[in-house]
Order: C-alpha cells, then sequence, then structure tokens
C-alpha cells in the first residue's frame, strides 16, 4: 500500500494504441475536473544561466482550471517573489523590495500567449490532443508520440502505456518554447498527478525542477487567495526590469 502511494516513474515498453488513448482521455478528464481548484507544496531548483544552480526554495502553488495560477515563492524573511497570472494577465511582486509588475502577454510582449493557461496545463499535465494527432502517433520505445498545432504552436506528446505523460515539447513560431519532463506521479489523492517535473526553454537558457506534495483540492477556487496583492507604495517594474531584479535576487 506504501509503495502505491508513492511517486514512480514507469518504464513501460511497447505501448498500445489504443489502450493507450483511453487511458489517457480518462485520466486527463479527471485532472481537468479536480483541476478546478488545486493547492499543493512544491520544492523549486533552478539554473539561470545553464549551469548556474540557486538554492532550493519551498512555494505554495495555487491552480484553478483553465488559466490561473500563483505561486508564493517562500524566503528567510517571508515571501520572496509572489506570482500569479489569470487568462493573458500576469502579475508579480517582491514584497520585500516593495516592488510589482502588472503586465499582459500581449502589450507587453512577454513572448508567450496565455502565461495563465500554459503554467495550468503544464503543471497539471493537462494537455489535450485532437484525434488526428491519436490517429498519427508512433511508437518511440517505451513511449507513445503525438504530434499537432494549436494556431501557430506546434506541441508534441509522449505518453507511456499507462496513459500518463512522460514529456511535452510546445515551440513557438520562430524556434522559441517550453519542454516539461514529467518524471514522477502520484495517485494518493485518488488522481494521478504529477509529482516530480521540469521545465526548461529549448534553448536552455533557464530550467527549473520541482517536486509537487501535499496536494489538496478544494471544492471551488478562492479567487481571493489566487489574487496577487500590491502594496499601494510599491515601485512599478517593466518587463526588463523584473528580469534584471529576479536574476540579481536568484529567485527561481
Amino acid at each position: 500500500m506504501v509503495a502505491g502511494c508513492a511517486p514512480h516513474v514507469t518504464q513501460l515498453a511497447g505501448p498500445d494504441a489504443s489502450r493507450a488513448a483511453e487511458r489517457y482521455r480518462a485520466q486527463l478528464a479527471v485532472r481537468e475536473a479536480r483541476g478546478t481548484a488545486v493547492d499543493a507544496a512544491l520544492v523549486l531548483w533552478a539554473e539561470a544561466p545553464p549551469g548556474h544552480k540557486l538554492p532550493g526554495a519551498d512555494a505554495r502553488l495555487l491552480l484553478a482550471a483553465p488559466d490561473a495560477f500563483r505561486l508564493r515563492v517562500a524566503s528567510l524573511f517571508g515571501t520572496a517573489l509572489d506570482l500569479g497570472a489569470r487568462g493573458e494577465s500576469l502579475t508579480a511582486s517582491l514584497p520585500g523590495k516593495r516592488q510589482a509588475a502588472r503586465l499582459d502577454a500581449v502589450r507587453d510582449s512577454l513572448g508567450l500567449a496565455h502565461p495563465g493557461r500554459l503554467v495550468f496545463r503544464a503543471l497539471a499535465a493537462a494537455w489535450r490532443p485532437p484525434d488526428t494527432a491519436w490517429e498519427g502517433a508512433a511508437s518511440r520505445g517505451a513511449t507513445l508520440e503525438l504530434a499537432w498545432s494549436e494556431g501557430a504552436d506546434s506541441l508534441r506528446l509522449a505518453i507511456d502505456r499507462e496513459g500518463l505523460p512522460s514529456w511535452v515539447s510546445l515551440t513557438r513560431e520562430g524556434g522559441a518554447g517550453v519542454r516539461v519532463d514529467y518524471q514522477g506521479w502520484d495517485g494518493s489523492s485518488g488522481v494521478s498527478w504529477p509529482a516530480r517535473l521540469t521545465v526548461a526553454d529549448h534553448d536552455r537558457s533557464f530550467r527549473v525542477a520541482c517536486n509537487v506534495s501535499r496536494v489538496r483540492f478544494p471544492d471551488r477556487p478562492d479567487l481571493l487567495r489566487l489574487t496577487v496583492p500590491i502594496p499601494p507604495d510599491a515601485t512599478s517594474l517593466t518587463l526588463e526590469e523584473l528580469r534584471r531584479t529576479l536574476e540579481r535576487a536568484g529567485a527561481p
């Protein structure tokens, strides 16, 4: 029973396409339904720039399907970084520095459309391939790989025979993008949920490893807790100023 509750990595060969598709869709439906409200503890390790490993940090994550999240990264003196998004809007606060940024994915050229939706999909493994992707799926060793497009984005997804994602790659027009590797799963809550994963951009300018624990699924999202508060006297930062501040502070 203890082993069944622990995160595990599946090593299976030659997945059967029809069964893998059936299992994937069934488990995805459960994750999407439970993802209406998620509360979890995280431990993060970041590398930025490549090879420069930053100290691990504890964090609290809130998710709300389909496109909202809030991540609070702790420090010895409280909250180092409070980051949240809903739809196209992203808010970041550095409480200790009394600095904050309110950004729009389109207006501020984040280079990332729908940041809230992307973070939710990545952390909940909520990728939904169309039927045509399943029709063209190909076995690659121990996984079944699918490819499809969503607007200007190209996606590739690998799943094992149990229907769990192994990795996903999202590439934007021009070549920029991210890859998420799902390295462990936890089924103790009654739903298979990512327990260990890494996120890296294609040119490896950053990489974040994440351990997920104490996952809870409240009945409904708390919109107030999902909102990143901005102190009235906080200095407003541009996107570039926020990036430089985070790099200097060593935040994940």
